[in-house]
């Protein structure tokens, strides 16, 4: 197989699961020889781990400022000139204007849609969902995570249109976990059973349904505590939901970490209620951790990575009832608990790089042969 070089745009270097798939996807392709560059467009966090960067070739193109946004397409098509082939790493900006910039390179292009964008596109500006949907109809080859994803732009654009290559590719987690610390990462917190939850404190990711859970939940005599991960706008209004419901001594909102693992490997539930997803990360990294899941059934991604609810409880989308009473189960049930946990940790072990990054090369490949 020919490893040729591989321009890989991001929009930044922040919070989020499609950032660090594109990284661990640097990392796995440049393992197997591939020449890799990232582009992040833009300077506005760089709160991705070192270590995930370690090893990498990043450039960072500049503000998100105007003038910057006009000189994107031409930054990106230099870059795109010393390259064979430019992958678009996320949906938004990083395909728009690494399309417009390998089409100025005359480069081959490659998008990557992380997300269920039927619903997504509810919460976005008419006219950047006229441009996405309309770059995406002429984008060629198209990546999803999930087949819910990809579901989900087909009902967007109302097919998918002719001449395009639309494939499946999963996201995977890495063998080599970062280490585990033996202890947990806060004593006091983990003094009662944690119920967690991992994300950028925003609107998709509703964590006023799990605030709502565990207020709930504590009435009820369930005695634990709720710890979320994440930053984002919406922090003021969970934290005056939190007062609302008078459980500022059991609900945390902790902010961005590092040593997410860590806060995995030692939570008793974890918890996904999102609004929407296109795969859910986060979902599959506690899976491999042996922490027991409960998830609501959103698009897309959290149905088929518990495999119809195999690997961990599925709740119907949006139904915070059935959503309490799986955290319930979970809790008051060791035997519960250990069937969930052995059930992921071997589901996990299907979205392995072994098994997924074959996939990008052939993909690759196919893209070179065609171009």
């Amino acid at each position: 197989m020919n490893k040729s070089n591989l321009l890989i745009v991001v929009p930044d270097l922040g919070p989020g699961g499609g950032i660090p798939m594109n990284l661990r996807l640097a990392h796995e392709l440049q393992r197997r020889g591939w020449r890799v560059k990232v582009a992040a467009l833009f300077d506005r966090w760089r709160i991705v781990s070192e270590e995930l960067c370690s090893g990498l070739d990043i450039v960072i193109l500049g503000k998100s400022t105007p003038w910057n946004k006009i000189q994107l397409p031409w930054k990106i098509a230099r870059l795109a000139k010393r390259s064979d082939i430019v992958l678009g790493g996320a949906e938004c900006s990083a395909t728009t204007y690494g399309f417009a910039g390998s089409n100025l390179a005359g480069k081959p292009f490659v998008g990557w849609h992380h997300i269920a964008f039927h619903r997504c596109r509810q919460d976005m500006h008419p006219l950047h969902v006229k441009v996405i949907q309309g770059v995406h109809r002429r984008v060629r080859w198209l990546v999803f995570p999930s087949n819910g994803a990809r579901e989900s732009l087909q009902q967007a654009l109302g097919n998918q249109p002719e001449g395009t290559v639309w494939q499946v590719i999963e996201n995977f987690q890495p063998s080599n976990h970062l280490s585990i610390a033996k202890n947990p990462p806060d004593a006091l917190v983990f003094s009662k059973p944690v119920v967690l939850g991992i994300g950028r404190l925003a609107k998709q990711k509703a964590f006023d349904r799990l605030i709502r859970a565990h207020a709930v939940l504590r009435r009820n005599g369930f005695d634990h505590h709720l710890v979320i991960l994440g930053e984002g706008p919406l922090r003021q209004k969970l934290e005056r939901e939190i007062q609302h419901l008078e459980v500022a001594d059991s609900a945390f909102l902790l902010g961005h970490v590092d040593n997410v693992m860590d806060w995995l490997s030692h939570a008793t539930v974890f918890a996904l209620c999102s609004r929407y997803e296109g795969f859910g990360l986060v979902l599959l990294e506690a899976l491999s951790c042996g922490v027991p899941s409960v998830a609501m059934d959103c698009p897309a991604g959290p149905r088929e990575i518990l495999r119809d609810g195999e690997a961990g409880l599925l709740v119907p989308d949006g139904d915070e009832a059935d959503f309490q009473e799986a955290i319930a189960r979970l809790l008051t049930s060791p035997e519960l608990r250990k069937h969930y946990a052995e059930r992921g940790r071997e589901r996990a072990k299907y979205y392995s790089p072994e098994r997924i990054i074959p996939k990008w090369e052939a993909l690759l490949e196919q893209v070179m042969a065609s171009s």
